[in-house]
C-alpha cells in the first residue's frame, strides 16, 4: 500500500473546506466560496490535459473546471483525510480495517481523526449545525440556532423582516419546490414567547413529592448531560464525539455489507467466508466501541449542577427581573438546547386575531442521543404555570433519581399566556 502526504498546495484548502462545514456551511455554499476566492479545482490544468489527450487520438468528455457540492461532499467524505486506508466501492471511498475491526491507518493525515469523525455527523445531520440567514435576517431565540422547522415540509426556517414585523417563515416555502406547500411564517416574539414559557412551565411544575414519571427523569438526565457536556472541553468530551460517529460508520458498514449480500455479491464458498470474517470482525469492533461509548457517557454523567433558580424561579420566569431577563441571546439561546430538541411550526388556521399562534407551535422534548425506545414527546403549550420547587438539589446526577413528576398531568391545563 503507498503511503499518502498531504499536497502542501491542496491541503490548507482541504482544511478551510472543513472548517466551513463544521461551522454549518452546505456543500453548496462551500463549493460557491471557494469559486469565489479563485481556489483552482483538479481540472486547472485543463489545457495541457486537452493537449494530451489530442496527441493520442482520445476524445473524452471535458471535466468542470468549476466547482460544485458534488466534488466537495466527495473530498469531505473521503476517509484519506484522516490518514485512514480506503478503497473504492462504486463511487464512495470505505475505510479498510484490521483483524479487529479498527479502522486502518496508511497515510499522512491532513486533519485530525476525531475531527473527520466529526464532520462526519454534521454531514450525516447527527449534530446540531448553524443556520445560514439570508440577506434579511435579523437576530433571533430561534433562527439560526438549528433547532427550528416548518412543519408542513421539515426544511429549517429563518428569520424575515415583512412591513417592519419580525418574522419566522419556512426556507422552502417560497421556491414553489414542494407543492401546495404555500407560505409560511409566524411572528417572531410571538413563538419566543410560547417556546419559553412552555419550557419554563414544565421546569416549574415539576414535584419532588412524586417521583413516579419516568418521562421527567429521563428529559433531566438528558439535560443535565448537555448542561456538564457545555462546560467540558478536555479530551473526554472530544473522544466521545469521536467514538459515538465511529459507532455509527461501523453500523453503516454493516448495513452495507447485509446489503450487498443480499445483493448476491458475497457468492460461493470463498465470498461466504469472506462474508462471515468481515462481520464477525465487524461485529467484535461494534461491541468494543459500543463499550467505549458506555465509559465515556458514565464519566460525562458524573458531576452536573443545573442551577436551583431554573427550577424555582421568584414570580413569572420570563419577567424582566427574572433569570431569563437578565441573559443575553446566547446565554437563552444554550438554555433552550439543554431541554429541546426541535421546535415545528404548522400552518395558521386564521388570520389577525383569529390567528392560532400558540396552537402552532410544538415543543419537541430534549432525547438521549441513543434513545429508540419511543418517539420523540411533543408537547403543545397548553401548560400549567405554576411556582412549584427545586427538582433537586445541585450536586450529582443521581440526585435526580427517583425525584421528579410532573404536576401538569395531574391537574386540568392551563392556557399559558402568551403574544398572539
Amino acid at each position: 500500500m503507498v503511503k499518502l502526504v498531504p499536497d502542501p498546495a491542496e491541503a490548507p484548502y482541504v482544511r478551510d473546506m472543513v472548517s466551513w462545514a463544521l461551522g454549518g456551511m452546505t456543500a453548496s455554499a462551500v463549493a460557491r466560496k471557494l469559486n469565489t476566492e479563485g481556489v483552482p479545482t483538479k481540472a486547472a490544468d485543463m489545457p495541457a490535459r486537452v493537449t494530451a489527450r489530442q496527441a493520442r487520438g482520445v476524445s473524452r468528455p471535458l471535466e468542470r473546471t468549476t466547482w460544485v457540492s458534488s466534488t466537495v461532499l466527495r473530498i469531505l467524505r473521503d476517509p484519506r483525510l484522516a490518514g485512514y486506508a480506503a478503497e473504492r466501492r462504486g463511487t464512495k471511498r470505505v475505510i479498510l480495517r484490521d483483524s479487529s475491526g479498527a479502522p486502518l491507518a496508511a497515510h499522512e493525515p491532513i486533519i485530525p481523526p476525531d475531527d473527520w469523525w466529526r464532520l462526519q455527523d454534521v454531514l450525516d445531520g447527527r449534530a446540531p449545525q448553524v443556520v445560514r440567514q439570508g440577506g434579511r435576517s435579523v437576530p433571533s431565540l430561534l433562527g439560526g440556532a438549528g433547532m427550528l422547522f416548518c412543519g408542513v415540509c421539515g426544511s429549517s426556517m429563518v428569520t424575515d423582516r415583512r412591513n417592519g414585523k419580525q418574522l419566522y417563515r419556512c426556507n422552502r416555502a417560497q421556491s414553489g419546490a414542494v407543492p401546495g406547500h404555500g407560505g409560511l411564517a409566524i411572528t417572531m416574539d410571538a413563538a419566543d414567547d410560547v417556546v419559553a414559557r412552555t419550557v419554563w412551565s414544565r421546569l416549574t411544575a415539576l414535584d419532588p413529592e412524586d417521583p413516579e414519571d419516568p418521562e421527567d427523569l429521563e428529559w433531566l438526565a438528558e439535560a443535565a448531560r448537555r448542561f456538564a457536556a457545555q462546560a467540558d472541553t478536555g479530551e473526554r468530551q472530544i473522544e466521545l464525539a469521536a467514538v459515538c460517529a465511529e459507532l455509527e460508520h461501523v453500523r453503516e458498514t454493516l448495513r452495507t455489507l447485509y446489503a450487498d449480500r443480499q445483493a448476491g455479491l458475497y457468492a460461493g464458498a470463498v465470498g461466504d467466508r469472506m462474508f462471515r470474517e468481515s462481520v464477525e470482525r465487524l461485529t467484535a469492533h461494534e461491541a468494543r466501541t459500543t463499550g467505549r461509548v458506555a465509559e465515556l457517557g458514565t464519566a460525562e454523567a458524573g458531576t452536573v449542577a443545573i442551577p436551583s433558580e431554573w427550577t424555582a424561579p421568584e414570580g413569572d420566569p420570563l419577567g424582566p427581573e427574572s433569570t431569563w431577563g437578565r441573559w443575553g441571546l446566547e446565554d437563552r439561546r444554550s438554555f433552550l438546547a439543554f431541554f429541546v430538541d426541535r421546535i415545528t411550526i404548522a400552518r395558521s388556521i386564521g388570520r389577525g386575531r383569529n390567528a392560532n399562534t400558540a396552537d402552532r407551535v410544538a415543543v419537541h422534548w430534549a432525547e438521549a442521543p441513543s434513545s429508540q425506545a419511543r418517539p420523540s414527546a411533543v408537547h403543545r403549550p397548553l401548560l400549567e404555570s405554576s411556582g412549584g420547587r427545586p427538582f433537586a438539589t445541585p450536586g450529582r446526577v443521581c440526585a435526580l433519581r427517583g425525584c421528579v413528576r410532573s404536576r401538569a398531568r395531574s391537574r386540568a391545563s392551563a392556557q399559558v399566556s402568551s403574544v398572539g
